[in-house]
């Protein structure tokens, strides 16, 4: 995903609005003007230049280009000529991809041709048009327009792979129209010099170099134009140099395995069905030292798209932050540990399934994003394989992260229902004991519609060629089939890519779980309710300026998007998610100032009665964090300047929790479930779950639920519960602090629920009638004519050996104990203040927890003075106003009732000068 998103963010970001509406206006706003000028049929400003085609290499300037800038500048240029004179950029990749070059071959593309932009001029003295009537008209002698020549030189590959890496120039995709020819073109890189053009004629050799380190490869570019003239520019490309491998103890070599005969799949879009294909590796234990699986745990891998994704770094064509061993890894004290090296050192024969490109009866499939149930067809064919050379008696085990959980499902299901079917359990059983299904979505994944619908908009209205390689990834089988909310979807309601997602799903639960095993998820969502952020606020702000025209012509672009999380309110209102919207200035200081806006567009989502998935409890992704890192004033090195990045939220749920357990009860994503035993209850179809407090990011491993999954591994420790955020040593009773007999007294005991259940029972004090009981409620009377008295309840859990227990009043509480206290080291004197403070002594503080004020509360009567009252009503400041006696009455209360006033005369002495200010010594006349 990270590096889609940086493909996009080379041109996603730079203009934005509907480029034929773009064409509309500039044609408009021109009407009047002389168009002869534009000698070279290419009128920049007619579409949005997401490459910065105007400044790239422009004078002094020395640019980059790469693949996709060349494919956007290809396309730019094309989309802004009057008459079209050469493919256009669907021809261009189709022409491309008809090519079908080697993995090691980087064929050469060359745009060198002449355009046009506008140049009004900058005031009124220097002005190349007049202005009447709201449009630009010729001005005598004046030209408006500024030709440029444009030159880029890239790859037309993104990576090429191998120990030798060939260069060609390809005629076909070399564009020139009007402008100097190239004379000559000299490719530099590696320390070797290649020529491509020698006196206009092109080379048809091919060009051989040997890359000692993968990475990206800087080419350099000499070109010498037909008046003698020079440019250098270059172009970049990652180039994959194969490894030696350093084994990681007993391994075996990279090895693929392609799908049975019986086991080819039909997609649904498909004519036929193709066989699917995988790459696995063997990491056999640390403690037998041989090359023998006996105890064998798969793991695959997840959702990936271009199988960047590799097992391990060093494997070839790896292009990802993490490869899938790394993704295997976790802090255990403050360092990093391997699950890997864990797992092999407890004797399992780790293998870890890749899902890579490959091409079936002539079609091309990528693997990691293709469907999952030719995934799911190739992993049983691995699994049968594996079965028939495995030694002893050890069942296996399977574990699925994110993707790679519905894939492992489907398989181990399917096994099961075909073995049922035919019986023959040389091909269909799964043999094994313990699945785990790591954050996957059973019941679909989730992407922002807002995100979705803003690379929609720029991919198809604005021609971005980074979008639409996203948009491209968004059409594949795998996402169309977990996306929950698809970019197709052209409602305000929450639904998926049209005749897959549903289709999926229905598959899925009509094949159900697989039963003849131990099945158990591992979950990074919240089960106790903790959102991913707040309902229908903006998450991010994009503003993006490209410089250039500001400089050059006069015109001012803007491109600003807004993101907003959809409503969690459940009640199917509307609220924006994305709104887009273009803005085009042309301006002579002191002559005119035009403005256009483009077409808007906003998106709108209705408030899912489920809730918001966008900040629903759930594994996150951080899509547009990433977004805001990579455009936040980042020069991208053709002219454009991103600027303006404000990151407001910087996570999304991507697999909601509910999905993750396959939720069968309450619909509401973000209902509190960690709160009791959902095994029991028969609302999770697995045997049992962990599951964190607070949301992790998508596919994170810790401590602990490395703890509990290697002690699910354990054989020897059975029917471990799942995860229930509850300490059994600190529950208490819920109910009141006073048992009276003016009400009914119930109290509940709210304890979480598992399969075998608890066993309860109740006691009480000897002044505590019980008048019923149940195993988790009790209700109860006061002994009659009961009053200031304390008792008790206790449940006693059977189970766990423990009593909870619960102190209470029984009864109006007796004020004839009370006794004022002074706080502090003061006399009491008139006109200063004096804190007093109210106890009731008896029962002692420890039989109500140390708490004074254990469900009571006082109410004071102080005549003649300004008083100040507190939270806790036991305390009080006086500042009487005369001295003399004063009579302070206090009364007394708790939920049963209260008493009367009861009142107590005090000596009030006159003011202190050497001793003012808070606090007091009382000096009772009488006791209450």
């Amino acid at each position: 995903m990270k590096k889609i998103i940086t493909i996009i963010l080379c041109f996603f970001f730079i203009k934005t609005s509907y480029s034929q509406t773009q064409q509309h206006v500039v044609d408009s706003l021109f009407q009047y003007i002389n168009k002869s000028p534009i000698s070279s049929n290419i009128f920049i400003e007619r579409v949005f230049s997401s490459s910065g085609i105007t400044e790239f290499n422009q004078g002094v300037r020395i640019d980059t280009s790469s693949f996709i800038h060349f494919k956007q500048s290809w396309s730019d240029l094309n989309r802004a000529s009057y008459t079209q004179t050469f493919k256009t950029i669907a021809q261009f990749k189709s022409d491309l991809k008809n090519k079908n070059y080697q993995d090691n071959v980087v064929p050469i593309g060359v745009i060198n041709t002449e355009f046009h932009q506008s140049n009004l001029g900058t005031s009124i003295s220097t002005a190349n048009v007049n202005y009447s009537n709201g449009f630009m008209r010729d001005k005598a002698g004046k030209n408006p327009f500024l030709k440029k020549q444009a030159t880029v030189i890239a790859p037309l590959v993104a990576s090429a792979r191998g120990n030798q890496i060939t260069f060609k120039l390809d005629a076909a995709f070399m564009l020139y129209k009007f402008g100097k020819p190239i004379k000559n073109l000299v490719l530099q890189t590696n320390n070797s010099s290649f020529t491509l053009i020698n006196n206009t004629a092109i080379s048809n050799s091919n060009f051989t170099t040997s890359y000692n380190s993968s990475g990206i490869k800087i080419l350099k570019f000499m070109v010498t134009f037909s008046d003698n003239t020079t440019k250098t520019t270059y172009g970049k490309v990652k180039i994959f140099v194969p490894n030696t491998y350093n084994a990681r103890g007993l391994t075996s070599a990279l090895d693929t395995i392609s799908s049975a005969s019986d086991l080819q799949y039909q997609g649904y879009d498909e004519s036929i069905a193709y066989q699917g294909q995988n790459e696995y590796r063997i990491y056999y234990d640390n403690i037998n030292g041989n090359q023998i699986i006996n105890k064998p745990i798969f793991i695959l891998d997840g959702y990936d798209p271009g199988d960047v994704r590799k097992i391990e770094t060093f494997d070839a064509g790896h292009d990802s932050p993490k490869s899938i061993v790394e993704l295997m890894s976790f802090i255990r004290n403050n360092n990093p540990t391997d699950l890997i090296d864990e797992l092999r050192n407890d004797g399992y024969d780790v293998i870890i399934v890749n899902h890579i490109k490959y091409t079936s009866n002539g079609k091309q499939i990528d693997g990691g994003s293709d469907y999952i149930q030719r995934n799911a067809y190739t992993f049983i064919s691995l699994l049968r394989y594996i079965n028939s050379i495995k030694q002893g008696n050890e069942p296996n085990v399977v574990i699925g992260p994110s993707m790679g959980g519905l894939i492992t499902r489907y398989a181990l299901a399917y096994m099961e229902q075909q073995l049922t079917l035919t019986g023959d359990n040389a091909k269909w059983n799964h043999d094994t004991r313990l699945w785990v299904s790591f954050d996957s979505p059973h019941q679909g994944a989730h992407i922002p519609f807002g995100v979705q619908k803003g690379i929609q908009y720029y991919a198809e209205k604005v021609e971005n060629e980074g979008a639409k390689d996203f948009i491209k990834e968004l059409d594949q089988p795998a996402p169309k089939q977990m996306l929950i909310n698809h970019y197709s979807n052209n409602t305000q309601s929450t639904s998926g890519a049209p005749n897959f997602r549903n289709q999926f799903q229905n598959e899925l639960d009509n094949l159900g779980m697989p039963q003849n095993l131990r099945k158990i998820a591992l979950i990074n969502g919240s089960i106790t309710g903790v959102l991913n952020g707040i309902s229908k606020d903006k998450y991010l702000q994009i503003t993006s300026v490209p410089f250039l025209y500001v400089v050059f012509s006069g015109a001012d672009i803007k491109v600003m998007t807004d993101y907003y999380h959809s409503s969690n309110e459940k009640n199917n209102s509307s609220s924006e998610v994305f709104f887009g919207r273009h803005q085009i200035k042309y301006s002579v200081f002191g002559l005119f100032t035009i403005t256009k806006t483009f077409k808007k567009s906003q998106i709108y989502l209705n408030a899912n009665l489920k809730g918001s998935y966008d900040i629903s409890p759930g594994g996150y992704f951080n899509a547009q964090q990433q977004l805001a890192q990579e455009s936040s004033g980042i020069d991208l090195g053709n002219g454009i300047v991103i600027t303006n990045s404000n990151l407001i939220d910087p996570t999304h749920s991507f697999i909601p929790s509910k999905s993750a357990l396959a939720y069968t009860g309450n619909a509401i994503l973000d209902e509190v479930i960690g709160n009791k035993d959902r095994v029991c209850s028969g609302e999770t179809p697995f045997d049992s779950y962990f599951a964190p407090e607070n949301n992790e990011e998508h596919i994170t491993l810790t401590a602990k639920n490395v703890d509990w999954l290697k002690a699910e591994l354990d054989v020897n420790i059975t029917n471990l519960p799942p995860t229930v955020y509850k300490d059994l040593d600190i529950i208490t009773l819920s109910g009141d602090l006073a048992v009276c007999d003016t009400k009914t007294n119930i109290y509940n005991l709210d304890i979480p629920n598992t399969c075998s259940g608890f066993t309860i029972t109740w006691t009480t004090s000897s002044n505590i009638q019980i008048q019923q009981s149940s195993n988790n409620s009790l209700t109860v009377t006061p002994i009659n004519g009961t009053n200031d008295a304390i008792g008790f309840i206790n449940a006693y859990v059977q189970e766990l050996n423990l009593n909870i227990h619960k102190k209470v009043w029984v009864g109006i509480p007796s004020p004839n104990f009370l006794s004022i206290n002074k706080v502090g080291s003061y006399e009491f004197y008139a006109n200063q203040w004096t804190k007093l403070k109210v106890v009731h002594p008896v029962p002692p503080l420890e039989l109500m927890g140390n708490d004074p004020t254990y469900g009571l509360s006082y109410q004071w009567l102080v005549p003649n003075s300004q008083i100040r009252t507190f939270t806790d009503t036991s305390t009080i400041d006086v500042n009487p106003y005369n001295t003399g006696q004063l009579n302070i009455g206090v009364k007394m209360q708790n939920q049963c009732g209260c008493t009367n006033y009861q009142y107590q005369l005090f000596n009030v002495s006159s003011s202190s000068t050497t001793n003012p200010g808070g606090g007091g010594i009382l000096t009772p006349i009488g006791k209450m």
